[in-house]
């Protein structure tokens, strides 16, 4: 008798809670997976639903889109990182996963508009973290084949780290994400900067107000290597040679 309980059981459990409902969503992205931009369009999801990386409309009067990822549970939109494009795309622009270049967007004539670089051949899937690092991975490598993380635009978040040669640059205004004139770059000698840079497109900044001296002409290994930001709020120099120079104080 108890045999058949249990076997009602299942089937009830079952009838009512289906098998998709079930399945957790473990943050991985098919190739040829795509999404469009519009007002119903689903983004990709972290495991843990903290991260979405998709498409948001800026200003609600307008039918224009940000590709970017954001934090998914908080009502006020904060987006973390956006692809490096000049305006917002059309309603009816489309990323997809390709299998062989990797993240495509191109707008509603199929024309490209930006494509995560130097990803080519061999991809197995896309991944959307809980740390909100969307990574592009290949068929023969552990390593990431592209990652957010790596291409940093105006935000660092807990986890991540901003290499030699990168840089973090601000945006106009809240509804502009076009690069503004202040600048977080992580130089090859081993410094780290605050500077402002009146015109986006030239290569000479105005003023330094700000510098790690975390640079040793002398000895490189004293040099700082990345900007490091852990989890707990810290933030320091990891140096060549391994040792910190802690900022947060």
């Amino acid at each position: 008798m108890s045999n058949y309980i249990s076997y009602f059981l299942v089937i009830f459990f079952l009838f009512f809670f289906p098998l998709h409902n079930l399945a957790q969503n473990n943050g991985r992205i098919a190739t040829s997976s795509s999404i469009r931009a519009t007002d119903e369009s689903t983004p990709w999801l972290s495991p843990s639903n903290d991260f979405a990386f998709g498409f948001k409309k800026i200003e609600e009067n307008k039918n224009e889109f940000l590709l970017c990822i954001w934090y998914a549970k908080i009502q006020e939109t904060t987006i973390v990182w956006h692809a490096n494009i000049s305006n917002l795309v059309p309603q009816g622009s489309r990323l997809n996963l390709d299998s062989q270049r990797g993240l495509i967007l191109s707008d509603p004539q199929g024309n490209t508009l930006w494509r995560s670089d130097l990803v080519f051949g061999n991809i197995d899937y896309g991944l959307m973290n809980d740390n909100g690092n969307f990574v592009v991975m290949g068929r023969n490598s552990n390593d990431p084949l592209w990652e957010s993380f790596r291409n940093p635009t105006n935000t660092l978040l807990p986890n991540q780290t901003l290499e030699r040669g990168n840089f973090l640059v601000s945006q106009k205004s809240q509804a502009n994400f076009t690069q503004g004139r202040f600048y977080l770059r992580m130089l090859d000698n081993g410094n780290m900067v605050l500077v402002t840079q009146s015109v986006p497109s030239n290569m000479d900044y105005d003023d330094e107000y700000y510098n790690t001296q975390t640079s040793d002409s002398t000895n490189a290994t004293n040099s700082g290597d990345k900007l490091v930001f852990e989890e707990n709020g810290v933030m320091y120099v990891l140096k060549r040679n391994n040792q910190r120079q802690i900022l947060t104080p």
